[in-house]
């Protein structure tokens, strides 16, 4: 008589069939964990863009301007690539520093945008006060600062964007430029 706690054997063929069920289904999870986690990151980054257009909106509505030391310059100013979005974000924010020293851009400081500390496959704000997206690059934002009702993206493929003072995009998963896909707030 044998009692339930001895050890029961498996041949050779029963444990290649259970090794091979197992990575049949690790086979099956990883793409679906990927694709979910992919579609998180996008979910994610379009809830920011949103909230950032809103908050330069209410910005521009409050001032009169947005929310850019470089306003009335001839061209209009792209942040994210050399010149750091922080510019952007700290008048938005009403933080005294790059871009609102002093708080000249936003003297009421009225705090339009929060934004949390940048974490692993999450967006925020990394060590520099830069707005980072989910896969760490740094947010793109053009602002119309020459008034003209046009954002206009210079040395990029996507040119001018009409009937707009605001536009902000993601690399996107890639982390590449002008690629299909970016994250953009204007599709």
């Amino acid at each position: 008589m044998t009692s339930p706690e001895e050890d029961v054997k498996f041949s050779s063929a029963e444990r290649l069939l259970g090794a091979g069920l197992a990575l049949i289904l690790v086979a099956l999870l990883i793409p679906s964990c990927v694709a979910y986690e992919g579609a998180r990151r996008e979910r994610m980054v379009l809830r920011d863009m949103d909230r950032f257009i809103a908050a330069a909106e209410r910005f521009f509505l409050e001032y009169g301007y947005w929310p850019s030391p470089h306003m009335g310059q001839p061209n209009d100013v792209r942040y994210g690539t050399t010149r750091s979005n922080q510019q952007v974000l700290n008048p938005l924010r009403a933080v005294a520093g790059p871009g609102n020293e002093g708080h000249e851009l936003n003297p009421n400081r009225i705090v339009y945008l929060e934004v949390r500390p940048r974490r692993w496959g999450r967006s925020g704000l990394n060590d520099a006060g830069e707005w980072i997206d989910p896969w760490g690059m740094p947010y793109q934002i053009v602002l119309d600062t020459d008034m003209n009702n046009v954002a206009t993206i210079a040395d990029s493929i996507y040119a001018n964007q009409m009937d707009t003072g605001v536009v902000i995009w993601s690399y996107g998963r890639d982390r590449k430029r002008d690629t299909v896909q970016d994250i953009l707030s204007w599709d």
